[in-house]
C-alpha cells in the first residue's frame, strides 16, 4: 500500500469559521472513505501561506504548524529540476522526543517503494593497486523551502470542540501593568 495523500489550499476569510470546520469534518471522512493515508490543508492569507494542517488518517494525528520563510522553487538559487525519483523532506532541528514523533508520525510515509539501486561495485585492492571511482550523488534542492513552527498537536483527527491535545504552544504576554507588579508584596 502507497501513500495517498489528499491536499488542498484554503483562501480567505472562510478557512477558520465555523461552517469550514463542518465542511473540513465532511472531507475527513470522505478521505477516510477513499481510504487515503494523510489529509493536507494550506491556509492562505494575503496570497501567501501561513499556516499548515497535517491529519494522519484513519485515527490521526493531527499536527498544526505555522509556516514561514517561503522561498518558491523560482527563487531558489542553482535549484534542481523535478525528475521521476522520490522527492525527500529534509528536516532539521527536529532532535527533541516531540520533533522525533512529528518526523515519525506526520512527516513519513507510510509505506515507500524502494527503487532497485544498481550502484558501481568498487574494487579496491592495495596489492594490484587497481581503484575506480566511486559513484557520485548530491541533493539537489528542488523547493519550495520553508520554515515550520509546530501550533498544536492532537491525539486523533482533527476534533476542534473534544480533541484531547498531546502539545499547544502556549504564549504568555505580559502587559506593562502586569510586569510592574511582579514580584512586589502590597503591605496594605
Amino acid at each position: 500500500m502507497c501513500a495517498k495523500v489528499y491536499a488542498f489550499c484554503c483562501f480567505g476569510g472562510f478557512q477558520r469559521g465555523p461552517a469550514f470546520i463542518e465542511e473540513l469534518l465532511s472531507i475527513i471522512e470522505y478521505a477516510n472513505k477513499k481510504e487515503f493515508t494523510s489529509l493536507i490543508i494550506v491556509y492562505t492569507n494575503r496570497r501567501e501561506p501561513d499556516a499548515l494542517l497535517i491529519i494522519g488518517l484513519p485515527n490521526g494525528p493531527t499536527a498544526n504548524f505555522k509556516l514561514s520563510k517561503l522561498v518558491l522553487r523560482k527563487d531558489i538559487k542553482n535549484h534542481g529540476n523535478p525528475t521521476n525519483h522520490e522527492l525527500e523532506l529534509v528536516l532539521n532541528n527536529f532532535t527533541t522526543r516531540l520533533g522525533h514523533r512529528i518526523g515519525r508520525y506526520i512527516f513519513e510515509t507510510k509505506e515507500t517503494k524502494q527503487a532497485e539501486v544498481k550502484g558501481k561495485k568498487t574494487k579496491d585492492s592495495k596489492a594490484d593497486a587497481i581503484t575506480k571511482a566511486k559513484p557520485f550523488a548530491r541533493l539537489q534542492e528542488c523547493g519550495p523551502r520553508f520554515t515550520v513552527k509546530l501550533i498544536s498537536l492532537q491525539h486523533g483527527t482533527f476534533d476542534p470542540r473534544g480533541g484531547e491535545f498531546e502539545w499547544v504552544h502556549k504564549v504568555i504576554h505580559l502587559s506593562v501593568n502586569s510586569f510592574q507588579y511582579i514580584g512586589f508584596i502590597s503591605l496594605s
